[in-house]
């Protein structure tokens, strides 16, 4: 850390400095913007009344905020007041809110403060190297996050962490590069979270109306009710990776779904028009039969003799013969499009049984929203294994709410089932990120806490149960504090998961034995 520049010669190498930390060329006009800077000072230049008034006319005025703004730059501007415009536009850059900054006190006018002196010692506070550095290191890497879509944001970062890299630093230089930065990194932070929550409610909008696509299909809305539920905050990059799965398994499913059934309705449409061709025919062909035996009819009324009947006999036996054929043909083919409609039917029966089958393979249960026993399992051997790659420890902790028969028994069972979700909602914020909560069963549920020892992880327990009893649950007007006991261990290399749940579920009764409302580690 060098000392502060004091001389104009210090002040020129700080500029210098500034110039190439900028990776800007030595021009005079960059070298004087540099040096005032460096110096504090303002350069003596022209006011530049033509360009501010076209920027003055470019100004919104859609809001009456921004038409007052806009009145009293141009009046600054018509003034030729710098102290007027740099107090107008700081209250407009001081306030979050740039209406409330409009809407700020009128600017006066105010005689002209007198120019530092460029050889006056300015004010430094040395800075450690080690903090420049964490400092940098914070800024870069955050980058990628805050300054995605922001080039401007993106490369007033890395200027500063270049700037931070140097091995001296003019402080009041970095203190306004370190406060042009974070203005310019609130707008972007305001903007990312705009675009994460208005990807959510997007996201949130799709799985409430998709069910609307088949009203008929009761496996489906559940998967969608599901996957909202897993969608709200705070998310993690497992969530996502989760609830992106999960989206997949109900895309590719309910697309099976939508093939088979147009198989099966296309059968069955074919079937019914084929019956009512078949249908149509016989009516003729039995117009047809009729007239003949008619015909043979009035034949044989017309005969007089054996010889006359003979033939008119034999007609009517052959006529009979082609209406039997005919009849068994229809009835051969009427009966194979029953067979067909059948085996459509019971397709379709297959079908729904199949979805009511994949209703029990869903990971999160659907009341609390959280995941369930097999969710639970999957995500134990996904930490597990992870934890075994990079050495690390993984515990779970199993929750059992206190008293939760006595709830249901005064307030009711939706209000018991109301009573779990709150916990789980609770339970949401309260954690860590890398931590999984799900339903064991019942009012128990169980936490996986990776790269945590018990202790730590007794902790995070204990935090979520002081959560709990600041969040009481609210049944009508009445206030409810849940409490819920529970026991936490750590899951030992080769150990089969229900061993380690059977040693946090003795723990957790012995802290029910205890007086409820306790951690206990086993």
């Amino acid at each position: 850390m060098g000392s502060p520049a004091s001389t104009p010669q210090e002040i020129a190498r700080e500029a210098v400095k500034l110039l190439a930390a900028r990776r800007l060329p030595p021009t005079p006009d960059n070298f004087q913007s540099a040096y005032h800077e460096v110096a504090g000072t303002r350069p003596l230049q022209p006011f530049p009344l033509a360009q501010l008034r076209q920027i003055g006319q470019a100004l919104p005025e859609r809001t009456p905020a921004q038409v007052r703004f806009k009145a009293l730059f141009n009046k600054a501007v018509s003034r030729h007041s710098w102290d007027d415009l740099e107090k107008l536009l700081t209250q407009h850059a001081g306030n979050p809110s740039p209406s409330a900054a409009v809407e700020a006190a009128p600017v006066t006018h105010a005689p002209a403060a007198p120019l530092p002196d460029p050889t006056a010692q300015a004010e430094a506070v040395p800075i450690a190297p080690d903090i420049a550095e964490q400092t940098a290191r914070v800024i870069d890497i955050a980058l990628p996050l805050v300054a995605a879509d922001d080039t401007r944001l993106r490369d007033m970062g890395e200027e500063l962490v270049r700037y931070l890299r140097l091995e001296q630093h003019h402080t009041p230089t970095l203190r306004r590069m370190l406060a042009d930065y974070a203005y310019r990194l609130s707008f972007g932070v305001d903007d990312q979270l705009g675009v994460r929550q208005a990807l959510l409610d997007l996201l949130r909008l799709v799985f409430e109306h998709i069910d609307a696509i088949s009203p008929d299909n009761p496996w489906l809305r559940q998967q969608m009710q599901a996957l909202v539920q897993a969608a709200e905050p705070p998310l993690t990059q497992g969530r996502l990776q989760d609830l992106q799965a999960r989206l997949k398994d109900v895309i590719v499913k309910q697309a099976e779904a939508r093939e088979q059934t147009v198989r099966a309705q296309e059968l069955m449409r074919q079937t019914l028009t084929t019956f009512l061709e078949r249908l149509a025919q016989t009516t003729v062909s039995t117009g047809q039969y009729h007239a003949k035996f008619e015909a043979c009819a009035h034949a044989l009324e017309r005969a007089e003799s054996l010889a006359d009947m003979a033939p008119v006999v034999q007609e009517a036996i052959q006529t009979a013969r082609s209406f039997a054929a005919d009849t068994q043909r229809v009835v051969d083919e009427l009966t194979d499009l029953r067979d067909r409609a059948d085996r459509a039917e019971a397709e379709i029966q297959r079908l729904r049984a199949e979805l009511d089958q994949m209703a029990e393979l869903v990971t999160h249960d659907l009341l609390t929203g959280v995941l369930n026993r097999k969710g639970l399992q999957s995500a134990i051997d996904r930490e597990t294994r992870r934890a075994e790659r990079t050495g690390t420890r993984v515990c779970i902790a199993l929750l059992d709410v206190d008293d939760f028969k006595r709830l249901n028994d005064t307030l009711g069972h939706l209000a018991g089932d109301a009573a779990l979700k709150h916990l789980a909602d609770v339970a949401r914020r309260s954690l860590r990120p890398q931590d999984t909560i799900g339903r064991y069963g019942g009012e128990e549920f169980i936490i996986i806490l990776p790269d945590t020892t018990t202790d730590e992880a007794a902790g995070v327990v204990q935090r979520l149960q002081r959560d709990l009893s600041a969040h009481l649950f609210l049944q009508g007007e009445q206030k409810v504090l849940i409490t819920f006991s529970a026991g936490v261990t750590e899951l030992q290399h080769d150990e089969p998961v229900d061993a380690a749940i059977a040693r946090a579920d003795a723990a957790m009764y012995r802290a029910k034995r205890a007086g409820k409302n306790r951690v206990m580690t086993g």
